[in-house]
């Protein structure tokens, strides 16, 4: 039991040590932020013509002016902007 403990223990700490990717890194799908950011994030479908992102999950939202971006070209001006997958990006209004 000890020796399964802490080969997971050590499989982690060299998983972090390699590179593997934080929770501030993990992006979480647009569908999740339409739902969780109703306000902001109201998809192209319904008229909404801002890309809005932010590049951390404790980060700012930023939203472009209206037109800026092309369709379905807002995840790769977030991540642009970011200089990083940005943690979310959705159309707004």
């Amino acid at each position: 039991m000890k020796k399964t403990l802490l080969m997971a223990f050590v499989s982690g700490l060299l998983l972090a040590a390699c590179g593997a990717p934080g929770p501030e890194e993990l992006q979480i799908p647009t569908d999740e932020l339409a739902t969780s950011q109703s306000a902001l994030c109201e998809g192209w479908d319904s008229g909404a013509r801002r890309c809005s992102f932010k590049c951390y999950s404790d980060s700012t939202w930023w939203t472009t002016t209206s037109g800026t971006v092309a369709h379905n070209q807002c995840q790769e001006f977030a991540n642009n902007a970011c200089g990083r997958t940005a943690y979310g990006a959705c159309w707004s209004k």
